[in-house]
């Protein structure tokens, strides 16, 4: 499959794109969104975890930019193919997402019936 770029790129340009590229491009994008945001709040800490996340992120010049604001995690992430990016536990359908998505929904089931035990 074609990276997550090249299928962005496509789509910026008003071309059709694949369903299936397109769906692998949606997820790589959701998990983008969870890392910035978990980022941003370390960095906005400005805690000890702050210096830890500028040194893994932000170190190498080939893969990443502080001054444009992008990690080597992001270069890496739109750059790869998006499936093997994602690996089978986070593509829906796949039996490994399967048995994930279940523990998960228990997780969730127990947070909204108030139980104490996870």
């Amino acid at each position: 499959m074609r990276s997550t770029c090249e299928i962005v790129a496509d789509l910026k340009d008003g071309k059709e794109v694949p369903y299936e590229e397109l769906k692998m491009a949606c997820l790589v994008q959701s998990g983008i969104i969870h890392f910035f945001q978990n980022d941003t709040k370390q960095l906005l800490a400005g805690s000890l975890v702050s210096e830890v996340i500028r040194k893994m992120n932000y170190s190498d010049p080939e893969t990443s930019s502080a001054e444009a604001g992008i990690p080597t995690w992001y270069w890496k992430a739109i750059h790869a193919d998006p499936v093997e990016w994602l690996g089978p536990k986070w593509i829906p359908g796949t039996p490994e997402w399967e048995r994930m998505h279940a523990v998960h929904q228990k997780i969730y089931e127990k947070v909204l019936s108030g139980e104490k035990e996870i």
